[in-house]
Formats: structure tokens, sequence, C-alpha cells
């Protein structure tokens, strides 16, 4: 009873469903892109540029003026000609300029290649190697398909300056020399401001990088485990912080400790402005434990005194507590963090995703394993690491042909998302405006009203619809994104995970995908959130 009346009310919520978006402009219907990486960016000049990397012909630039009309196209054939083992690192912009870094594997040496673009016409001001990562050995070149994404270079940006740092894996070997690892420093005018090389701290040989933040005038700070390998499955280390204050030479090294012995396996940091404080949401494990705790774990660090504050338990209960309802006591939450909003006034904000890999192995076929993005979660907390409430957003998405790793919404903030097969139309999005959450997602039309009180996977495009949800409540109602459809439209979905938004003028830009029975064709559209 409690589930029926659970669902009776989340219909009721769908009825009464309205778009929070008002459509300012939109271009007209072009073809829909399908394959490369893509990215939206907002310029400061008022510009808005749509960058496509194909897989084999180029980069392509569309401009469109701050009066949303189309401005110029740019076609630029890079150095490295065709996309392998390509991995999208970052796309910004900085003092005017659109930064594109891509790296990816030339006779078995991965290197980062950085393109510059001037923001206003679109021209190639600099296109240059700045990293090598070392060859890989000529018996590990059946590992490197030309799909297999480049790992050894990692990009960070000042989300309130024009200051990068570039953070270079050299070497695999597990023990580690002075030269393995190094972070390279960049101002706003592509001009190197520091260098250091990473040296293993203390009694620590190697290290499992997290992630870094790069703080005003090219202070960065890197999170890393570093560890001893003291068996094929047993690892003896601690956090490190790594901080490279601007104008110095070395890495200074400060150990941190992790509770209960845990081991950190991946994270993203950022820097909270009000509290002055870094903001460690990682993911660990327990050697040797069975079953294993919930391993996403929040670390308040103080880099200035390089001291933990505080751990934070962010195990989602009201989450857990709204899928029982929906799927029975025996279905508890098991979605782990995915990224971390801070906010202006101090807070921050935790979004979670279960993330489950399903393996097939056919009858005399070869094996596959499909990928299962479900249940979203989303927890608010004050600036005093207060948790102010935790909404629950049922979902169930399948990928076929790409596999996510853990942060993986969070590493795409930065870079670009990848087109392939409309799959692009899968996974989620948010943003936070006016002092707001909204989550982003295309998802099947029938679950506006569930039947048999179950969610249903989005099959096909043509099934699916864009849908708004604003948090705050234990179970958010889903309102259609574009509002109602257009006369012939049978459905509309969003690229989501391309989208931009300007905080200054309150714009959201996206793109679009219209349906109408076998016709599919996509155009951009800004948005503003009402308030």
């Amino acid at each position: 009873m409690k589930r029926t009346a659970l669902f009776c009310l989340f219909t009721l919520f769908q009825a009464i469903a309205f778009a929070q978006f008002k459509t300012v402009a939109e271009t007209p219907l072009f073809k829909e892109p399908e394959s490369g990486f893509a990215k939206l960016l907002q310029l400061k000049n008022g510009n808005t540029v749509v960058v496509h990397l194909t897989n084999r012909n180029g980069i392509n630039l569309t401009f469109y003026d701050p009066q949303h009309k189309l401005a110029a196209n740019k076609h630029h054939s890079p150095k490295y000609e065709k996309l392998k083992g390509a991995r999208v690192n970052a796309i910004f912009e900085t003092e005017g300029t659109i930064v594109v870094m891509v790296s990816e594997i030339e006779e078995r040496t991965p290197i980062l290649y950085r393109l510059v673009f001037d923001g206003t016409t679109g021209n190639l001001e600099r296109e240059e190697k700045i990293a090598e990562a070392d060859k890989f050995h000529f018996m590990d070149v059946r590992w490197i398909p030309e799909f297999d994404p480049v790992n050894s270079f990692a990009v960070s940006k000042d989300p309130s300056g024009d200051n990068y740092a570039v953070f270079v894996r050299r070497d695999k070997n597990e023990y580690a020399d002075k030269n393995q690892m190094e972070v390279i420093v960049y101002n706003g005018r592509h001009q190197e401001t520091g260098r250091a090389f990473y040296q293993p701290p203390f009694k620590y040989a190697s290290l499992n990088y997290l992630d870094m933040a790069v703080v005003g005038e090219a202070n960065v700070y890197i999170l890393g485990f570093a560890y001893n390998q003291i068996a094929a499955s047993d690892r003896e280390g601690q956090l490190v912080l790594l901080t490279l204050a601007n104008g110095a030479r070395k890495l200074k090294a400060d150990l941190l400790e992790l509770p209960d012995n845990r081991i950190a396996d991946s994270g993203v940091v950022r820097y909270n402005p009000v509290t002055k404080k870094l903001l460690l949401l990682g993911t660990t494990h327990i050697e040797d434990v069975d079953p294993q705790p919930y391993g996403g774990f929040l670390a308040i660090i103080d880099p200035l005194k390089a001291q933990t504050e505080q751990f934070l338990d962010i195990y989602p209960t009201e989450a857990d507590v709204q899928k029982k309802k929906l799927y029975g006591d025996k279905n508890g939450y098991t979605g782990i963090p995915q990224d971390l909003i801070v906010q202006k006034d101090g807070g921050f904000t935790i979004i979670y995703e279960e993330l489950i890999t399903d393996k097939h192995v056919p009858l005399n076929a070869q094996a596959y394993t499909d990928y299962l993005l479900e249940n979203l979660a989303v927890s608010s907390y004050d600036a005093s690491a207060k948790l102010l409430y935790t909404s629950f957003i049922p979902k169930k998405q399948l990928l076929k042909n790409t596999s996510y790793t853990p942060f993986y919404t969070a590493h795409r903030r930065l870079s670009a998302q990848q087109l392939i097969l409309g799959e692009q139309y899968r996974s989620f999005s948010y943003l936070h405006t006016n002092n707001k959450t909204f989550i982003f997602l295309n998802d099947a039309m029938q679950n506006e009203a569930p039947k048999n009180n179950t969610i249903a996977q989005m099959r096909t495009l043509n099934s699916g619809q864009a849908y708004a949800l604003e948090t705050g409540t234990p179970l958010p109602a889903r309102k259609q994104f574009f509002g109602p459809l257009k006369k012939n439209e049978t459905n509309t979905l969003s690229v989501f995970n391309i989208a931009d938004y300007n905080s200054e003028q309150n714009i959201f830009v996206t793109l679009k995908l219209e349906i109408n029975g076998k016709s599919r064709n996509t155009r951009i559209v800004w948005l503003t959130p009402e308030k």
C-alpha cells in the first residue's frame, strides 16, 4: 500500500508539472551530430561557441553572436590528424581565447596537445605539444586499442580565474622516482609560471593521483594516496596533500590520515572560497574485508595547516529510505558520489549515482558487458557541513557502447561529451542557480505515470523526453524541460552533458533534439531559469 500511495503522489506531481526554464532564443534546425566530442561555451564577450572534435576530420567551431545569431563557422585540421586513443582533457575560456586540450597515442607514446583559438574570430593562435608520457612497451601495444583513452594527463582550472595546471603521469612502474610525475602551471596567457616533479614523501614510493585544485595566483593543491605495494593485493599508505605555491620549484608534501585503514581509490577536490578549505570527495575500500563498508567519504582539509579538520559520513540515508519504499527492503541504496558543487554561500551539494556492470557470457559468442546508470541522490549541506536535505531520483539507463568510471560527471565538467550511437542522451547533468539545484535527464515518458510501480528504461530515443527536477524534497517531481510539445513534435530530448550556464546573464544553453516521427533534427537553445 505504501508503494502504491507513493506512486500515486508521484503521478499527481507529473500531472501538474510545468517547465521551469523559459526559452530565450533558438537556432534553426540542423543535422544531428552523431560522433566525436562536443561542448558548448558561453564566452565573456557574449558569443556562444559550439566546439565539435570529429574523429577523423579535425575541429569545427560554430560561433553565435550575443543576439544568438550565427556569426562564423571555422574548421581546423590539427597536427594530430586522426584521433587515436584520444581523450579530450579540457575545453575552457581564458583571457578571450578558447583552449582545447587533447591527448592521444603516437608511436606508442601518450602526448598532450594544446590548441588555442581566438574567442571572437575562431582563428587558431597556437598549437603545440606541451607534455609527453613514457612510451608504452611493445608488449603492451595490444592493450592500447584506438578507443581506449589516454589516462596519462589531468587538467584543472581555477573556476574563478584564468590559471590552470597540467598533471603528468610519466611512468606506470610501481617503483617511483623523482621524475615519475610532475605538475606544470600556466597563467591565462598560456605562459608557464611553475613546474615541479613529484618526489615520494617520507617512506612511500608510489602515488595514486586523485585530483587537484588551482587556486588564485597559481597555487596548486594535489590530493593523492601515497603507498607502498606490500603484496599483489596489499597497499600500505596514507592520503597526501601536495602543494605547489606560487613561484615555488618544489612540491611540499604533507601526510593526512584516512579513518579505518581505508585506501583511497578515486576522488575530486574543490576549493571553498568562503571557508578557505579544500573539500575532497572520494571513494575508498578496506582490503580483505567482505562485505565492504560504504566507500564514499568527504574530507574537509585546511590547506594552510595541511590538516584534515573533519571526515563526514556522507551516506545518503534518505535515498536509502525512498529506494526501499519503491523496490522493497532488500534493495538498499548503493550509489557512489559523482560530483561536488560548491555554492556561493559556502554550502555544497553532493551528487550520487548507482553504477552497475552487467556481464553477459553467451554460448558460442564473445562475452560483453552492459553498463547500467541507475538511481540518483542529491544531498545539500550548508557552509558548516550540516546536512539540509537529501533527494532521491529513480532512473534506469543502459549503456552498451560506453563505460563510465567513478566521478565521470565531475571530470566531464571541464572536458567534453563523447557522441556515440545516441548514448550521449543518457546519463544526466545538473545545475545550481538561484539557490536551487536542478537535475536534468532524458527519461522514458512512461515514467511520468509508472506502470506496476516500476521505473522503465529509455530503450529508444523515440520513447524519451527531457526533464528537469528541482531537488529539495525526498522525491522531486519530473517537469518537461522544454515545456509543452510543439505542433508535430512527438518528443524532445537534450544533450545536457554538453550544456553551459552563464551565471551573470542567467542563461543556460543546450542542444535540443526534436523528433517528429522518423525525422530527427537538432537546434541550439538558450533558456533562462525562472526565479
